[in-house]
C-alpha cells in the first residue's frame, strides 16, 4: 500500500538463513573472449605422404593456451514492467447514490495502528483498509507469484520463524509465537514504507518439497501450496527528505525518479523461505525480480542487503545480482552484518545496457489511498473538493473513514 518512514523498521530486517536459497548459487560461466578453447592436449593427424603415397605420421602438436582474459557472462534481468491496469467501468446511478450515503460528514472513523489490525474480530475493519487495489501489486516470475501477505499466512510465517535451522542466522534470535503475530505478521499485512511479498508457486507441483530431515514436525510442509516464505523491499529516507505521502490540497502524483534521487531513496531487501524448499533457486528468482521492481518501477536510488557474517548463500545472492560490499556494522543484537549495495545507474547499466534510465510511472496521477502506480489514473473524485482522487470507491471510503484521513482534511464544501 502507501509508503512513509517508519522508525525502527530496520530492527526487524530479516537475514536469509545460511542456505535459504540453497542453489549454492551457480558461479557465472566463463568463456574465452576470443572464442578459443582453453583445453590443453595433444592431437595426432594422419595424412598422405608426398612421394609414393605412403602414410606418415605428423608430429603431435600442442595447442597453446589462450592468454585472453576471461569474463563472466552476466544474465540480464528478464522481468518487465506490466501494462497499466485499466480503470473500472463507470458506475451506475444506483451505485453512486449508495456510495454517496456512505461518504458523508459525520461517518464513523477508525484508528489504524502503524502495524495494522490483525485480530480476527477486527477483520471487517481491516478489510475496509486493505482494498482490492491495495492487493493488486504483485510480481510474476517463471515459477512464482509474489503477492501481498494476508492474515491467513500466519501459520506459514510461524513454520519458518520458529524453525531452529532458520533461527541460526535470524538477527533477532528465537521469537515467541506472540512476537511473530505482533511484530511480524502485523508488519507484513500493512506497512506504510515497505512492499512485503508472500512467495507462492504458480504451479506447486513444480516445486520439490525435500525430506524434512531435522525440521521440527510442527514446522514441516508436505507440498508447495500457499505461503512459502517472503521477500520485502523496505524503503528508507534521510530524515531531511520531504514526505512522499499525499498532502492536503494537492492532487497526488507518483514521485519521479528525479525526486527519489534527490531524496536518496534507498531500498533494503530482506527475505526468508521454508528450509524444505532450499536448493531450487526459488529465492534467487524472487530476489532478482524484487530488485528489478525497486529499480525500474519504484525508482530507488540504490538498493542494499545486509546478510550476517558467514551467511555465504545470502552474500553470493547479493554479488551475483551486482550488489557489491559496502561496509560492516554490528547491529543491536551484536551480530555483524555485511552491507552490499547497488546504485540505480549500476543496475541499469548491467540489466538494460541498450537504453538509458526510463521512468515509466513517475509524474502520473495516482490514487491517494492505495498509491498503486500500476493502475490507470484515478477516476473517482471527492464531491467536496477538487484534489482528492481515487482509483475506486473502496479506496475513497478507506481514506474517508480512517481517523485523521480525508474526512478531517477536506473542507466539506460540495463542489459545483
Amino acid at each position: 500500500m502507501s509508503r512513509s518512514k517508519v522508525e525502527g523498521a530496520e530492527d526487524l530486517v530479516e537475514a536469509l538463513a545460511k542456505e535459504v536459497d540453497g542453489t549454492r548459487i551457480n558461479i557465472p560461466f566463463e568463456v574465452d573472449v576470443d572464442g578459443n578453447s582453453s583445453d590443453e592436449g595433444e592431437e595426432a593427424v594422419d595424412g598422405e605422404g608426398g612421394d609414393g603415397g605412403e602414410k606418415s605420421k605428423k608430429k603431435k602438436k600442442k595447442k597453446k593456451k589462450s592468454k585472453s582474459k576471461k569474463t563472466p557472462v552476466i544474465k540480464p534481468n528478464q522481468g518487465r514492467i506490466p501494462e497499466e491496469i485499466p480503470p473500472p467501468p463507470p458506475e451506475s446511478p444506483e451505485a453512486t447514490s449508495k456510495w454517496d450515503k456512505e461518504i458523508v460528514k459525520g461517518t464513523k472513523t477508525y484508528n489504524l495502528p502503524a502495524w495494522g489490525l490483525l485480530d480476527d474480530r477486527a477483520r471487517p475493519i481491516l478489510n475496509i483498509f486493505r482494498t482490492p487495489s491495495c492487493k493488486k501489486i504483485e510480481l510474476i516470475t517463471p515459477r512464482l507469484r509474489l503477492r501481498q501477505c494476508e492474515v491467513g499466512d500466519l501459520t506459514g510465517v510461524r513454520r519458518i520463524k520458529m524453525e531452529p535451522i532458520v533461527q541460526k542466522t535470524q538477527l533477532y534470535g528465537s521469537p515467541s509465537i506472540s512476537d511473530i503475530k505482533d511484530s511480524f505478521l502485523n508488519r507484513y499485512i500493512r506497512s506504510r514504507d515497505e512492499y512485503i511479498f508472500a512467495i507462492t508457486a504458480l504451479n506447486p507441483s513444480q516445486l520439490k518439497v525435500q525430506d524434512p530431515g531435522h525440521v521440527r514436525i510442527s514446522n514441516r510442509i508436505s507440498n508447495g501450496e500457499g505461503y512459502l516464505g517472503n521477500i520485502a523491499l523496505s524503503l528508507t529516507y534521510p530524515s531531511a527528505s520531504p514526505s512522499f505521502l499525499p498532502t492536503k490540497g494537492k492532487i497526488y502524483t507518483q514521485p519521479t525518479f528525479e525526486r527519489t534521487h534527490n531524496a536518496k531513496l534507498e531500498g533494503k531487501l530482506f527475505y526468508e523461505i521454508h528450509p524444505q524448499l532450499w536448493g531450487q533457486g526459488i529465492m534467487s528468482e524472487a530476489f532478482e525480480e524484487v530488485l528489478r521492481f525497486g529499480m525500474e518501477e519504484v525508482g530507488c536510488d540504490s538498493i542494499a542487503s545486509d546478510p550476517t557474517t558467514g551467511n555465504e548463500a545470502s552474500i553470493h545472492l547479493c554479488t551475483k545480482n551486482g550488489l557489491t560490499f559496502s561496509h560492516t556494522t554490528n547491529n543491536m543484537y551484536n551480530k555483524p552484518q555485511l552491507f552490499h549495495r547497488i546504485t540505480k545507474e549500476e543496475w541499469w547499466k548491467r540489466n538494460r545496457p541498450d537504453k538509458g534510465v526510463e521512468d515509466r510511472w513517475g509524474g502520473k496521477e495516482v490514487c491517494r489511498w492505495c498509491m498503486n502506480f500500476r493502475l490507470a489514473p484515478p477516476t473517482i473524485q471527492c464531491k467536496y473538493c477538487q484534489w482528492a482522487k481515487y482509483c475506486s470507491r473502496e479506496c475513497q471510503k478507506a481514506d474517508w473513514v480512517r481517523n485523521g484521513g480525508h474526512q478531517s482534511e477536506c473542507d466539506l464544501e460540495e463542489a459545483p
